[in-house]
């Protein structure tokens, strides 16, 4: 049995991926790179690159869109998956799909979230301001008479 890099399955299904990459005007937010082939625990075969360049995030989600209305016309073999999001694993968000018989993965690093900036706390016995009177039924003034009086 070859090792899954030299399968050729997984030679076919890198360069439909990368010929779609090319065709989808993705590539020019970003780039495909550090392939790796291997076999999942069942023994499927796997193919994985991942996304770099400046805008990862929406060169995904374009590939992801028209490479399924591309894969939807064609006709597929059993066991061909459209293209899904998964996002299971915390700090990425990738692109799978299977092809062939070869699972097919496309995946970018996620940003981490932005830390919050919370309030901080008063200080134990710390007076708080005064409030303010807020308009309703006392206003703090009289009220005008209806009639001037010179």
């Amino acid at each position: 049995m070859p090792t899954p890099a030299l399968h050729p399955d997984v030679i076919i299904a890198k360069y439909e991926t990368s010929r779609r990459w090319t065709e989808t005007e993705t590539h020019r937010l970003g780039k495909l790179d550090a392939w790796n082939a291997s076999r999942l625990d069942d023994g499927a075969l796997f193919l994985s690159a991942r996304i770099t360049g400046h805008n990862p995030g929406r060169a995904l989600q374009q590939f992801a869109d028209r490479h399924a209305g591309y894969l939807s016309r064609r006709s597929q073999a059993p066991g061909d998956q459209l293209p899904a999001l998964d996002v299971s694993m915390p700090g990425r968000e990738a692109c799978v799909w299977r092809t062939g018989g070869v699972w097919v993965e496309l995946w970018h690093p996620t940003p981490a979230p932005a830390p919050v900036d919370r309030p901080k706390a008063r200080p134990a016995g710390s007076v708080r301001p005064p409030r303010r009177a807020l308009a309703g039924a006392r206003l703090p003034f009289g009220r005008r008479s209806k009639t001037a009086t010179p």
